[in-house]
């Protein structure tokens, strides 16, 4: 599940820095020869909406390309605009639909921080039960002292007992990458359980 939105939440065009940074965690994933099966989800939480979703063997770059140019930041939707938390709702039921429609080995969210004016509720979350799968977070972060604290994602990852990276540089996102299918192969291979978080 990857959020294509741009590092200042009130920027009204996604640059093209960003776009790349998001791109190159989805190739890094796409080409693990572990991984025969893919699920992606891109979204945007300014617009609150879903803009791809695939399921196949392998991610099709050009129709997600040619999807995110839907997108139109600079402007405000009236009905979002009346909602009271538009953008937690929306959030919880991305990731509620999400955990309850597949069954995956693993579930990976990447992007920018998300910050909301309300968490989640954790309700939505313990409805999930307990997840026979690890939840990682590949949070896209340029300037991390800047924003320290955990966002809205962070701090579900956290209640699902997830992993959280902070992807700064090309070499955070191998590290991470090479941690995150670690704890997968293990979890596969009935080894150490991925039941405490960071």
């Amino acid at each position: 599940m990857v959020n294509f939105a741009p590092q200042k939440g009130s920027s009204a065009t996604l640059q093209p820095l960003d776009t790349a940074a998001l791109i190159s965690i989805l190739r890094n994933i796409s080409r693990e020869p572990r991984i025969c099966h893919f699920t992606v989800v891109a979204f945007n939480m300014q617009e609150q909406r879903v803009l791809y979703r695939q399921v196949s063997e392998k991610i099709d770059f050009p129709a997600l390309g040619e999807s995110l140019r839907s997108l139109n930041l600079g402007t405000i939707d009236l009905a979002r605009l009346e909602q009271k938390h538009g953008d937690t709702d929306f959030l919880t039921n991305l990731i509620t639909k999400e955990l309850r429609e597949d069954r995956p080995d693993a579930l990976i969210f990447a992007g920018p921080k998300v910050m909301t004016d309300q968490a989640i509720p954790a309700d939505s979350l313990k409805q999930l039960g307990d997840l026979s799968y690890p939840v990682f977070y590949m949070n896209y972060n340029l300037n991390p002292t800047a924003s320290p604290w955990r966002d809205a994602i962070g701090n579900a990852v956290k209640y699902l007992k997830g992993f959280e990276y902070t992807i700064s540089r090309p070499r955070d996102l191998w590290v991470a990458w090479s941690d995150i299918m670690s704890r997968i192969v293990r979890l596969k291979l009935g080894g150490t359980s991925t039941t405490s978080s960071q």
